[in-house]
């Protein structure tokens, strides 16, 4: 009764959030509220917020300082449509409408990370919101204009690393701020000059931390259990029965206790630290630029107890197959007792060339190139009770990123950006945890996007082809062509709002995992059982499919949005009918204790809602008054039954913000919903109330100098959160309640 009380709550909001705007038309006023004038620089045409054709948030200046967290998900959480996939306290990709690692794409100024996220849960991504100037997030299939890879939608994080604009004046920042929840200590550091046509950049951040403070014990050990039991109980109804010699109820007794201490009032091994830097330079002239930069990311943390080895949909911790072959694996070294803790220590050094130029007359009226190579590794260092260490796994991907695209001149009512992108990496994993081969990966792919404007009529089409191949060194390539189109219509309902509708088919070329993991190269089939090698952050014996073909897409959508006035706000619906989505299926089978689990392709129906709404309650002279609304919902089910694994719960929130000339103040309370919607074999997740808090105080000096005071509260109310959206939500909660104490100078 509690979940459908919520849930009716919750669509009541969000019809509320329509209603309202619509009954808002005819108000007016010179205050704007929330701000849909950004440009927004990752879209085909450089548009305000509020005139592109797509869904879209932009997150910029102060909102961005105030949101801005360890990680991308973690920063946009709060956003509507956007959720974080945590793993343990250092991890937190991206969820946009229910869709994760290969379905998000993340970018660097437009152009794609090279990392590992996507291989796995417990790999970060390798971009840092903190250096951001913006973040964009588009929601939806945005495949034609990104790659294939964007099924979910994109984040994109643009900073300054090569100027586009030359500064007038030299501009410095530090800012320091420390966290009571973890003991954090951050410094970031910023300069930006120009000498004649010349501009520069350099940033730098440092960040350490020890182990997160939560309340009460980080090991749910009756979820534990009962998962445990689950899967014990579908394997008998499959007819595959318990090894012998396994003893499930020693097991329960001896693997929680001994294995994984269940620490009380913080996460263990949850300690951690990061550092960067970009070093950046542009020549600008009246018509264009062209600049270069190089940019260094490391980061070093620990992943809870449970995180590797054991796995809450693994069902078992196997003690003779997780550990007597990890003890059969370290003997030749000297290494005969079990890994006390897993670190993970990732190193990444990107280096971007962009230019651009606008011609003064002809057809083509501007034309912009961006290139990025990377280097990046990933090593998961195990260490051992006898105080030893090793590498047990070495993640390595090394490519380069472009993108060329060309906009010309109106042409009637017409204009458009027509574009290329590739991509070609080279992708290996050494060591234990190496359950897939080290592959080529190539994507070439052309897109155009052309606009129609009349009136209040905004009409947009677009067009991608795109191919992918993966080669991982054997007779077992995969080349595979992909295909999207989209169409979008925006009309101008009054001069402050306007409606959109949208249709596209987005097609997604299966990852290197989902095809190639514990196959072999040779014969395109699965390798003996013997030779399977588990992928610990999962728990589970992967079997890839290298007869996937790719997904397909059909994405219809609705959304209205007011963009000035004493009200804006957003609302959006939208249905997404993938066929053959990829996912990651227990086979119902054991090897050695461990699980299996097939990559298979199931029709799969994604559909939800989101708003957000804004009002301006009060404002004169000294103060303003605002009120925001915010909700999604999604649902996720296969065709055939059941639900999506790891879908996130519906959540309503409400925020109230109080500005002054040189301060501001505002309360933020989100209610996640229980997550009733369970997938098989995966456990209901209760609901939470998360509050917090942010204030600032401005002292302005000198010319455009300001020195700022700022504290954020995150989870006041110190409840107990479990996100359903996290493989670790039984083993790792999300932080207590912490204070983050902070100050800023820009000179």
């Amino acid at each position: 009764m509690k979940t459908n009380i919520r849930q009716l709550i919750h669509t009541s909001l969000l019809l509320g959030l329509s209603s309202a705007s619509f009954n808002s038309l005819a108000q007016d006023t010179e205050h704007d509220g929330y701000d849909f004038q950004e440009i927004v620089v990752s879209a085909p045409f450089e548009d305000r917020e509020a005139e592109t054709a797509l869904p879209i948030t932009v997150l910029s200046g102060e909102a961005l300082q105030e949101e801005v967290a360890n990680s991308l998900g973690e920063t946009l959480k709060r956003q509507i449509g956007v959720n974080s996939a945590s793993f343990g306290p250092g991890v937190g990709q991206p969820i946009i409408r229910g869709q994760t690692a290969r379905r998000v794409m993340s970018l660097a100024n437009s152009v794609g990370v090279t990392d590992v996220a996507a291989v796995s849960p417990d790999h970060v991504n390798a971009v840092e919101a903190i250096l951001a100037d913006r973040i964009e997030v588009v929601r939806g299939p945005s495949t034609l204009l990104y790659g294939s890879g964007a099924i979910g939608g994109v984040v994109n994080v643009i900073d300054s690393r090569i100027p586009e604009t030359l500064v007038e004046d030299t501009n410095f920042v530090i800012q320091q701020t420390r966290d009571t929840v973890n003991d954090e200590n951050k410094t970031i550091v910023r300069l930006d000059a120009s000498a004649g046509n010349f501009a520069f950049h350099l940033d730098a951040f440092r960040r350490e931390n020890d182990n997160v403070e939560i309340k009460g014990f980080a090991i749910d050990e009756a979820s534990v259990e009962r998962l445990e039991e689950l899967v014990a109980e579908h394997l008998e109804e499959e007819g595959h029965h318990e090894e012998e010699g396994h003893d499930e109820e020693g097991h329960d007794e001896e693997g929680h206790e001994e294995e994984f201490e269940n620490t009380n009032g913080f996460i263990g091994n949850s300690d951690g630290e990061s550092d960067g830097g970009t070093l950046g330079f542009s020549w600008i002239g009246d018509n264009g630029f062209i600049g270069f930069s190089v940019n260094d990311l490391n980061s070093d943390y620990g992943l809870p107890p449970g995180a590797h080895g054991h796995h809450e949909e693994e069902g078992h911790d196997e003690e003779e197959e997780g550990h007597d072959e990890e003890e059969e694996g370290h003997d030749e070294e000297g290494h005969e007792e079990e890994v006390e803790f897993v670190r993970l220590d990732m190193e990444s050094r990107r280096y971007d060339l962009r230019g651009g130029y606008e011609f003064s007359d002809g057809w083509v009226e501007s034309i912009r190139g961006a290139l990025g190579f990377t280097d990046y590794e990933h090593s998961e260092v195990e260490f051992f009770e006898d105080g030893g260490s090793e590498v047990g796994t070495l993640f390595s991907n090394e490519g380069t990123e472009g993108r060329f695209t060309l906009t010309h001149r109106p042409v009637g009512n017409w204009t458009g950006v027509w574009g290329l992108q590739f991509s070609d990496t080279e992708f290996s994993a050494i060591g234990e945890e190496a359950f897939i081969p080290r592959s080529d990966i190539n994507s070439r792919g052309i897109f155009g996007v052309e606009r129609y404007t009349e009136g209040n009529l905004t009409a947009e089409l677009g067009v991608r082809f795109e191919q992918n191949s993966i080669d991982p060194n054997g007779s077992c390539d995969t080349d595979i062509s992909a295909t999207s189109l989209s169409g979008s219509v925006l009309y101008d309902v009054t001069a402050n709002s306007n409606v959109l509708f949208g249709l596209s088919r987005s097609e997604r070329a299966p990852g290197v995992e989902e095809l190639y993991s514990n196959n072999s190269t040779a014969n395109c089939s699965p390798v003996d059982e013997e030779d399977f090698v588990a992928h610990a952050a999962t728990g589970l014996f992967e079997i890839g499919n290298p007869n996937l073909s790719e997904e397909t897409a059909n994405n219809f959508e609705f959304g209205y949005r007011m963009h000035s006035g004493p009200v804006t706000g957003q609302i959006s619906a939208y249905y997404n009918e993938i066929d053959d989505y990829i996912f990651l299926d227990l086979a119902g089978e054991e090897h050695e204790g461990t699980p299996l689990a097939n990559w298979l392709a199931r029709d799969a129906e994604f559909r939800g809602l989101e708003g957000e709404i804004a009002f301006n309650l009060m404002e004169n002279d000294n103060t303003t008054i605002e009120l925001r609304l915010f909700g999604d919902m999604v649902d996720a089910e296969f065709a055939s039954g059941g639900n999506v694994p790891r879908i996130p719960a519906a959540k309503i929130g409400a925020e109230l913000h109080f500005f002054g000339p040189q301060w501001s103040f505002h309360v933020h309370v989100m209610e996640v919903d229980d997550q009733d919607d369970a997938a098989e074999l995966e456990l209901p997740t209760d609901g939470y109330t998360n509050v917090s808090m942010y204030a600032d105080y401005h002292w302005n000096f000198g010319n455009d100098s300001e020195l700022k005071l700022f504290v954020r509260g995150n989870n006041l109310l110190d409840d107990e959160i479990r996100n359903h959206a996290s493989f670790l939500r039984n083993f790792a909660p999300e932080p207590g309640r912490g204070v983050m104490v902070g100050l800023r100078l820009e000179y």
